[in-house]
């Protein structure tokens, strides 16, 4: 039970952060309609945190700053205070309390996800009944601080990556998290892929919606499997990622349109979802060598 004394943060709520923070977020997810992760950017003058719970598990990721700021950090009445570092990263799990004390001007961003989504992301790659996020204070993790900025930059292109791509992303966050960050480390690693019936069943769903903003946990429904562990059966039964071989996909049905048909390059473009041709012409040239205009003429 939470006491009453300290803040309640809810990150579902866009306006929520204005309690804790003194300006609004630089960026934030929130109209991007992602699943069950949200991405917010901050900058912000010397600050004080207010002693505080957030209701959703929280990831901090500290960027590069012109003069790396000493932070004090507080979690759970435990205390630490260091010069923070591009790509350290804090982890605050919800209903945990905290606070926090900078003092010079810096930038991070902060993920937030329900601890059901992580429940959701990890049921299958665990044999605990239940998985507990701990906290841990700031420290380097290359992986969680790549995968974060890789969210921002998608965030920031205002919608040329896929939604798969970002669910890919949020499921390796989740994976890393259990290995690294829970009471629960024991994972299941599979010895074997989907089987081919399985695989099957979601080839033929990924080529019927090539056009579709494909979401994660759409294909991994298909099999009854957690996102997560559908992603690592998939990449080791074709050896890529779900949002790789979607593409691939795309850029196979790409070629035979534009061999046998008259749509235009745009055109094929949009038919295939992509966002607009330079999208399609860059993942084109990558997997073919040319560019969709180039093999046109050699057709």
């Amino acid at each position: 039970m939470l006491t009453s004394n300290f803040l309640v943060v809810d990150f579902a709520q866009e306006d929520d952060v204005l309690k804790l923070y003194p300006e609004a977020p630089l960026l934030s997810s929130d109209k991007a309609q992602w699943d069950g992760i949200q991405l917010q950017y901050h900058r912000h003058p010397p600050h004080q945190l207010s002693e505080n719970y957030s209701k959703q598990h929280r990831i901090i990721i500290h960027d590069r700053s012109p003069s790396p700021p000493m932070v004090e950090e507080m979690i759970e009445h435990r205390f630490q205070k260091r010069q923070f570092g591009y790509g350290d990263v804090t982890v605050v799990p919800a209903d945990v309390l905290n606070s926090a004390y900078w003092n010079t001007e810096y930038e991070f961003m902060t993920l937030s996800f329900e601890a059901r989504t992580f429940a959701s992301h990890t049921f299958d790659l665990t044999t605990a009944t239940d998985v507990e996020l701990i906290p841990s204070f700031s420290k380097p993790d290359p992986l969680i601080s790549s995968l974060g900025f890789a969210l921002k930059s998608e965030l920031e292109s205002s919608g040329v990556g896929s939604r798969l791509y970002i669910n890919s992303l949020t499921a390796a966050l989740m994976t890393h998290l259990l290995r690294h960050y829970s009471v629960q480390r024991s994972i299941s690693r599979p010895q074997s892929g989907l089987s081919k019936r399985q695989l099957q069943q979601v080839i033929d769903f990924i080529y019927q919606h090539l056009e579709q903003d494909l979401a994660l946990a759409e294909l991994a429904a298909i099999v009854q499997m957690s996102p997560s562990y559908f992603s690592t059966l998939f990449k080791h039964s074709t050896g890529l990622a779900p949002h790789q071989y979607v593409i691939q996909c795309r850029i196979n049905r790409a070629k035979q349109l534009l061999r046998q048909s008259n749509l235009t390059i745009a055109e094929v473009a949009y038919s295939l979802g992509f966002t607009h041709q330079s999208h399609l012409s860059r993942h084109f040239k990558r997997l073919v060598g040319v560019s969709p205009k180039a093999f046109l003429k050699s057709q």
